[in-house]
């Protein structure tokens, strides 16, 4: 980051790294006045917005939207203003064993049926056939879309995860968790592919970032989206983001917009380094991603495309209060055996009452 603000030539960029919380950091560094113009976030929220905390950027970025993956704008986006601008994405996936699928005669999983049955097929006794973390629960909020759902409707006034296409995933996850399918217990969970790189699992929910590291322990790593969940499903990729924000109480809202537009939209070779270089992920610009050599091959390619196609995020309506009941749910159903189609309907009326009140 250093290195980019150095090329900058309308004004002097101070970096301020913050290691250790940046989260706790977010919350007070850009109130305080005392001098943050412009910063990364990966939540945008509705009421920081309200408040005045976030520039709106809808003038920088409506010219170029459409440059972006689709999906990236979701999380920026609140009633029709854009918020920020997109700096990374980072799908989340599947990552298989190419050699244990060809030696069973089994193919890449496009149904959530067949999923369960490859890795019930898949699953021996040195070997479990699946690791959806150590919770059994780390692909359920992309299963959501999977299902043929989506965390909220488009007026977003209510939500939209209480599908039959749901229940029925989660109750396979059920069955899975009695039949022994599932990884559990590892000694790290999913999002650190060490227990998959170790020949714990055959199948493992994972994100964009673990290919680097997969790819230097195994020589016959695949990848998938998430499959269809249910007869209304979809194959999907579930993205997570970083953006780049001006903060409200900023002194130099001009110059800051203008930085953030320089970086993030119009230096593509920046963008490609920053996304690439220090860890895998995909720029935002779907030309730029196309570009980028470590994408236009193998996996890299695979992962490009589900992002570009497939991907799906989650709103920023999609708040604490909101989410809270789903997320219990999920536990209640997984960790305790509760009915899937129950316990997704108390949810779906408990997430209700809070966008009401």
């Amino acid at each position: 980051m250093k290195k980019y603000v150095e090329g900058y030539d309308k004004a002097t960029v101070n970096v301020n790294w913050v290691t250790g919380d940046y989260a706790a950091r977010l919350s007070t560094a850009p109130l305080s006045g005392g001098g943050v113009d412009v910063f990364e976030n990966n939540a945008i929220a509705v009421d920081q917005a309200e408040q005045g905390r976030y520039v709106d950027l809808t003038d920088v970025m409506e010219p170029v939207k459409d440059q972006f993956n689709e999906a990236s704008l979701g999380p920026v986006t609140i009633d029709g203003k854009i918020w920020g601008i997109p700096m990374i994405l980072d799908p989340q996936h599947f990552y298989y064993r190419k050699s244990l699928f060809e030696k069973a005669g089994i193919q890449p999983p496009e149904t959530w049926d067949d999923l369960v049955a490859a890795a019930t097929e898949l699953t021996t006794p040195d070997q479990k056939g699946l690791f959806l973390g150590n919770n059994f629960d780390a692909n359920s909020w992309a299963m959501v879309w999977a299902a043929g759902g989506s965390p909220m409707n488009e007026a977003k006034d209510a939500v939209a995860y209480n599908t039959p296409g749901y229940a029925e995933g989660l109750g396979a996850v059920q069955q899975m968790i009695e039949d022994g399918v599932l990884l559990t217990g590892a000694p790290s969970d999913w999002a650190d592919p060490a227990a998959f790189a170790a020949g714990l699992s055959a199948i493992t929910w994972g994100g964009r970032w673990a290919p680097p590291a997969l790819e230097e322990q195994l020589d016959d790593i695949g990848v998938f989206p998430h499959p269809a969940v249910g007869a209304d499903g979809r194959q999907v990729a579930f993205m997570g983001s970083w953006n780049e924000q001006v903060a409200g109480n900023s002194e130099k809202i001009d110059a800051a917009k203008e930085f953030a537009k320089w970086l993030w939209i119009d230096q593509t070779e920046s963008q490609t380094d920053w996304a690439l270089s220090y860890g895998f992920h995909i720029p935002p610009i779907t030309a730029v991603a196309e570009q980028a050599e470590a994408l236009k091959e193998g996996n890299g390619l695979e992962i490009a495309t589900m992002a570009k196609d497939m991907g799906v995020t989650g709103p920023p309506e999609w708040t604490g209060d909101i989410s809270t009941p789903h997320s219990d749910a999920v536990s209640n159903i997984l960790k305790n055996g509760a009915d899937p189609a129950e316990e997704l309907a108390k949810a779906e009326e408990a997430s209700n009452r809070a966008i009401g009140s």
